[in-house]
């Protein structure tokens, strides 16, 4: 089964890829393009820094869905920065260069073999990166005992959303973000069961803030999910009588490791927040007019964009009129729903798989009002965070899912609403590729 996932997923993602087309998404592609094209010759991308020609030019002749060339002349060596993205400064210092190694390693050799344009190579990287991601997640939802046929359809549903699309077929800095999520949680989970050393998570979390801060959102969960589980363990001896020294010894062993990795992972990225000013180039600031305050109001928005926002984001539906996507994507939303409630109304906490699912139920509601939180409490500003931001927890919100996938017509229902999501995604792939 998971050989076929990844033969899928890289057929897929490379199909789509290809079939949009070299038409510059809006979500940040514009600074992540500019971030590649330098990066040999730079390293990164400075503070204050201006965008490249190389990137204006690609504006010019490409366009950016939905707007077009922003000012830019096609064939012209004249550069009109004031009208490119915040008055032509750049917002790509805050990543580190780790993610777009990965694009230009693998694009680049792409692009010399194959003779594909240098935007569809790197993003063809987002295909291997899929790849990865969907094996990794595999092996978390076997690991936990979600029936093989289960798998393959939950593989397929990750492969067919709609943050699958455009997460993997443009260049995003998200593409770690799931096979992350899905790493640290299976670790946790087979250290709780004594299967594996947690002390694999210290790696991971070195690893995972170098490519994005939102990979930090899974930490919240597993140590919500440690704290359930101490207390099941505890309970459980309560009621067996005296408590066993043998589990406070593991308990001990699994908190030293476990703590360690997560302050690691924040250590590392209050570092990169400090060393992002000593590398400015100029003193401009740049502002983005998306800047507002951290409401009441905000947080509740927060709180129930957890489960389904991030599986189901895809701003390309927003570029057609047709009600079509989303009533397509409806069905997707209420599979995370029911996995996410339906487990937590249907096991209790102090349950073998309680701990996994009341932690899950509870990350999906704190997850990103937390996340807004720290970022207010490291940079000073708050902006609308997008329910991408909690894609960390799509590993356990499907795992849920899985856990309720006891009925072999059910699961093969998924099989088939998989299948029409990769078809509708190759269908709008097209699409863009045709409009743009």
């Amino acid at each position: 089964m998971s050989i076929a996932l990844v033969a899928i997923s890289l057929l897929y993602g490379g199909a789509v890829t290809v079939l949009h087309d070299d038409s510059v998404s809006p979500i940040d592609e514009v600074v992540y393009l500019d971030y590649t094209y330098k990066l040999w010759d730079q390293g990164l991308v400075h503070k204050g820094e201006t965008f490249g020609d190389e990137i204006a030019h690609l504006v010019a002749c490409e366009n950016v869905i939905p707007f077009g060339s922003l000012g830019q002349e096609c064939g012209s060596d004249d550069v009109n920065l004031a009208a490119m993205p915040n008055a032509g400064y750049t917002t790509g210092e805050g990543y580190t260069p780790i993610y777009f190694w990965t694009v230009r390693i693998i694009g680049d050799p792409v692009h010399a073999i194959t003779g594909l344009s240098e935007v569809t190579s790197w993003r063809l990287s987002g295909a291997v990166w899929l790849a990865g991601t969907v094996l990794v997640l595999a092996a978390l939802l076997r690991r936990a005992g979600v029936p093989q046929l289960a798998v393959f359809a939950l593989g397929l549903v990750f492969i067919g959303s709609p943050y699958a699309w455009w997460t993997y077929t443009y260049i995003s800095t998200d593409t770690s973000v799931v096979i992350f999520g899905a790493s640290i949680l299976l670790v946790t989970m087979e250290a709780v069961r004594g299967r594996w050393s947690a002390w694999w998570l210290v790696p991971l979390a070195v690893l995972a803030p170098l490519f994005k801060i939102t990979n930090l959102v899974v930490f919240g969960l597993i140590l919500v999910y440690l704290v359930l589980d101490g207390l099941t363990r505890r309970g459980r001896e309560s009621a067996d009588g005296p408590g066993s020294p043998r589990g406070d010894v593991s308990a001990r062993r699994l908190w030293l490791p476990v703590g360690l990795a997560v302050a690691v992972a924040g250590a590392i990225q209050v570092a990169w927040l400090r060393i992002v000013p000593l590398l400015a180039v100029s003193d401009v600031v740049v502002d983005q007019g998306i800047t507002t305050p951290l409401t009441a109001g905000e947080v509740v928005r927060l709180s129930l964009s957890g489960i389904t926002g991030a599986i189901t984001h895809n701003p390309a539906i927003g570029r057609t009129d047709s009600m079509l996507p989303e009533l397509i994507f409806i069905p997707l939303s209420w599979l995370a729903i029911a996995g996410v409630v339906g487990s937590a109304m249907s096991m209790e906490w102090s349950s073998k798989r309680g701990p996994l699912v009341w932690g899950t139920a509870i990350a999906t509601i704190a997850a990103l009002p937390a996340l807004g939180c720290l970022m207010w409490f490291l940079t000073g500003v708050y902006f609308p965070l997008p329910g991408r931001y909690a894609a960390g927890l799509v590993p356990a919100i499907l795992l849920l899912v899985g856990f309720m996938l006891k009925n072999r017509v059910a699961t093969i229902v998924v099989v088939a609403y998989s299948a029409l999501l990769l078809t509708f995604g190759l269908t709008l792939a097209i699409h863009i590729g045709s409009s743009y």
